[in-house]
């Protein structure tokens, strides 16, 4: 279950967005005054697609991923995100509502901003707005790039630049362990996990990779940049 609490002003908080730096010291007193952090656990969904949204929420610990929910067998993970990520889509100036699902891959910490109050910087600071777009821009060509990627490269490319995505983009570091089951990487590669399973071990058996369990140590950057590039 989600905890709820409340730490450090918005003033002094290292974890705020590019946008969120173009506010005035008033306009982050303000939006500290109507804010709230709550904690969730690995599972627990953070945003539910065809929810309304009520609040920003800004991921400040922890990993999530972000689902498009079908009507098939099986989700998509449009991405997997760390801190700083705001939660949010093009609903909240269509239909307010999430388009998408974002669940906690471990624990995560977020902070919860009055929508009301974003709206009032959105038409007194355009500096913000300017950001603000530019960060809802630039997340919907990453999913473009996605849904480009799964509809066009075989599935050793998939894979390939996933471990390659996951490790320069997420985790910074070589060996890392991977949060995703072989299920969700399967949905993030669009691919059944025993599929994802069988190309794990030929990576490891040609030696682009070492594995035990989840996790994973890139060994030949080159080839699996090769692989994904012709994938």
């Amino acid at each position: 279950m989600a905890e709820e609490f409340v730490i450090e002003t918005c003033i002094h908080c290292m974890e705020k967005c590019d946008a969120f730096q173009a506010l005035s010291h008033e306009e982050l007193e303000k939006l500290h005054e109507n804010r709230y952090e709550t904690m969730y656990r690995t599972g627990e969904v953070i945003a539910k697609q065809g929810a309304p949204i009520s609040h920003l929420v800004s991921l400040a610990e922890g990993l999530v991923k972000v689902v498009l929910e079908t009507t098939g067998e099986t989700d998509i993970i449009l991405s997997i995100q760390r801190p700083v990520f705001m939660l949010t889509g093009p609903g909240l100036f269509v239909d307010n509502r999430y388009h998408v699902s974002v669940i906690a891959l471990n624990e995560c910490r977020t902070c919860y901003l009055d929508i009301k109050y974003l709206y009032r910087f959105f038409d007194n600071n355009p500096e913000f707005a300017r950001r603000f777009n530019r960060t809802l821009s630039e997340q919907t060509i990453m999913m473009a790039n996605r849904i480009r990627s799964l509809s066009q490269k075989n599935m050793a490319g998939r894979i390939s630049e996933a471990l390659l995505s996951l490790q320069k983009d997420i985790f910074e570091t070589n060996p890392f362990d991977l949060v995703l089951t072989r299920q969700e990487l399967g949905e993030f590669t669009g691919m059944t996990k025993e599929s994802v399973s069988r190309i794990l071990k030929e990576f490891k058996e040609e030696l682009l990779i070492d594995i035990d369990d989840r996790k994973i140590e890139i060994l030949d950057f080159d080839k699996l940049r090769d692989i994904s590039r012709k994938g």
